[in-house]
Formats: C-alpha cells, sequence, structure tokens
C-alpha cells in the first residue's frame, strides 16, 4: 500500500531549498529508525525485535501514503531488509573471495542499468535487470554476511536514499516508463549499497558519477547545439523570396544588432 508519486509534468526545481525538505525528511526517519533498532537489538529475542521492526514498518507507510518523496525510497522497508538480516550467519562456508565477487557482479548490475538509462535503451528491458538483481540477492543472502559498526550502517542508509532519489529525478524524464516503475526500480537497483562489502559500493559510486557526469555533458552539448539552430538567422538575404519572410528577417538582425 505505497502512494507512488502523482503523475503529470511537473518538475522538481532543485534551485530552492524547500525541494530538499522532502528527502531530508526522509533519510532522517531513517537514521532514527535505524539507530533505536541498533540500540534494542541486543535486548529482544529475535522474534520480539522482527514483530517491533515489522509492525514499525507497516504502521509509517500507512502513515506515509500521501507522501511520493517517501516511495520513491520505498519507504523504511529496504533498512529494515537490512537490519533484520544484519545478524545472519553466512549458511554456505565460501572464501572471502567468493563473497567480494558476488558483491561486484551485484554491483555491476546495478550499474549497467544507470549505463542503459543512460544510452535511453528499451525499457522492456529493466524487467530483465531487474530479475538479475533478484537473482543476485538469492545467492547473495546465504553467503555473504558482514558486519558493520553503527557509523557505516548510517553512511550507507544515507548514500541509499540519495541515490534513490537522484536516481528518480535524473531519469523519469529521460527513460519511457510510468511513474510507478520509476518509484519501483530506485530502491532495487540501489539495495546493494546496503549489503555489499564497502570496497564495492565505493567503485560501484565512481561508476555511478561517471554516468551522471556523460550524461550532463552530452545534455550541455545538446543544449548548445539546439540554442544555436534556434538563433542562427541566414546572412544571405537574396535566397528568401518571400516578402514577409525577408522583412522579419531583417527585423530579427535589427534586433540582434541592438542587443550587441
Amino acid at each position: 500500500m505505497m502512494q507512488r508519486p502523482e503523475t503529470g509534468t511537473h518538475k522538481t526545481d532543485f534551485r530552492l531549498v524547500h525541494s530538499y525538505i522532502p528527502f531530508a525528511e526522509m533519510v532522517a526517519r531513517a537514521l532514527f529508525f535505524a539507530a533505536v533498532c541498533l540500540h534494542i537489538l541486543p535486548f529482544l529475542s529475535g522474534h520480539v525485535f522482527l514483530t517491533i521492526v515489522f509492525l514499525t514498518v507497516y504502521i509509517d507507510v500507512l502513515r506515509q501514503t500521501t507522501s511520493s518523496s517517501s516511495a520513491v525510497g520505498m519507504h523504511l522497508i529496504p533498512v529494515a531488509f537490512m537490519l533484520t538480516t544484519a545478524d545472519r550467519e553466512s549458511v554456505w562456508a565460501v572464501p572471502q573471495e567468493v563473497h567480494v565477487a558476488l558483491d561486484c557482479v551485484w554491483a555491476a548490475v546495478c550499474v549497467m542499468h544507470y549505463v542503459c538509462n543512460a544510452a535511453r535503451t528499451h525499457a522492456s528491458y529493466t524487467w530483465f535487470r531487474l530479475a538479475l538483481i533478484l537473482l543476485c540477492i538469492l545467492v547473495h543472502m546465504p553467503i555473504t554476511a558482514y558486519d558493520m559498526q553503527y557509523i557505516e550502517v548510517y553512511m550507507r542508509i544515507v548514500i541509499f536514499y540519495t541515490f534513490c532519489f537522484v536516481h528518480y529525478h535524473v531519469f523519469v524524464g529521460r527513460v519511457p516508463c510510468d511513474n510507478h516503475t520509476h518509484t519501483l526500480v530506485g530502491p532495487n537497483v540501489n539495495v546493494y549499497i546496503l549489503f555489499v562489502h564497502p570496497y564495492v559500493v565505493v567503485i560501484a559510486i565512481l561508476g555511478k558519477c561517471a554516468v551522471f557526469a556523460k550524461m550532463h555533458l552530452d545534455d550541455c552539448r545538446l543544449y548548445k547545439r539546439e540554442t544555436d539552430v534556434k538563433y542562427t538567422i541566414p546572412t544571405n538575404t537574396s535566397v528568401v523570396s518571400d516578402p514577409e519572410m525577408h522583412e522579419l528577417i531583417m527585423e530579427l538582425r535589427a534586433a540582434q544588432s541592438n542587443r550587441m
């Protein structure tokens, strides 16, 4: 029961301070939830802790049904997923190198999703990438387990929600998917941040930043090209046969001269 972002052509203006308030509220709520859970965990049995976590998440979802910004990060569900699996033990004993290799595969799939979105690939492949991510999660959980300090947990939460919001606002107008799909995909392609090895997280973040930089440079070049075409006026007026068009061009050239 999650409220998706409303459909429409409204675009968030990030030059305004209040545009960041929903994001800050979501991060603060997640950090407070994680802090409380981490501090009560040593004093509760497993099933009591799970009950408290799931009830808290359920109540939070009900309270945030009208908040589209909360749905972009899938509310507190990813954080609850991380906290309830933090004390798990590896079911299969495999070398540490295998753990890191699996983490690299999981992160690589997610970074490739950003690359495909930047290249504006067909939206039907999105569900194939989500299936690969689900497979990585299913393989990761019984094999890999890392001990995390409190500060690391908090940093992962902040980074996770940051990329969820960035993913949504960057690709919502670029990839031909509905808002429901964009809201669902963002947390799924970034949830690895809460689980994989810290070094893998850093490398994946650098890869995403490289994708964003490439997209920004391409957009700047496209904007410059469109601007040049828009404001270019023919200098040879003899090729214009329509008298009205000839007069319009002369007026535009005069206006440009006055501005200069």
